[in-house]
């Protein structure tokens, strides 16, 4: 029987087998990130983008969270050369949300920008617009499946 992790905003997990990850977003971003050989995968769910060097760096921050993703799942046993990543969320969920500050827009840069350094392929994304999402991630198998979560406007 298959076991479900829920994914918390500012967490991240390494799965693999049975145990699937399952998160909900809005304006936060998740990268997954899987070897098809290993069938090792991981997911985060970071709020902001950028760790500003003050405190203790935690995967709330996207730059920090893509990292120790791409870290830990090679850790974990995922061949570098092997992993894919897949990308979600990102919405303006606010009416206020302008150009300077969507959060969303700025979690999917950082992501991007991120796995580009980490010489990571993006294989797919699904990012951006007004609506939430729910992903459920298995290692078996690398599939997504998403829904779309109707915006509550503020």
């Amino acid at each position: 029987m298959d076991k479900v992790k829920y994914l918390k905003q500012g967490e991240l997990a390494i799965v693999s087998g049975t145990t699937k990850v399952f998160t909900i977003l809005g304006s936060c971003v998740a990268v997954v990130l899987w070897d098809e050989y290993t069938k090792i995968g991981g997911v985060n769910h970071f709020l902001l983008p950028n760790w500003k060097n003050k405190g203790i760096p935690n995967v709330r921050y996207g730059d920090v969270a893509v990292t120790e993703l791409h870290d830990k799942t090679i850790l974990s046993g995922a061949v570098k050369r092997r992993l894919t990543a897949k990308v979600y969320g990102g919405a303006s969920m606010l009416k206020l949300d302008n150009a300077s500050f969507n959060i969303g827009q700025r979690n999917i840069e950082i992501a991007l920008e991120k796995l580009k350094e980490l010489k990571i392929p993006i294989i797919f994304e699904d990012t951006g617009g007004n609506l939430g999402r729910k992903i459920l991630f298995d290692p078996n198998t690398g599939d997504v499946k998403l829904d779309y979560i109707r915006n509550i406007n503020f």
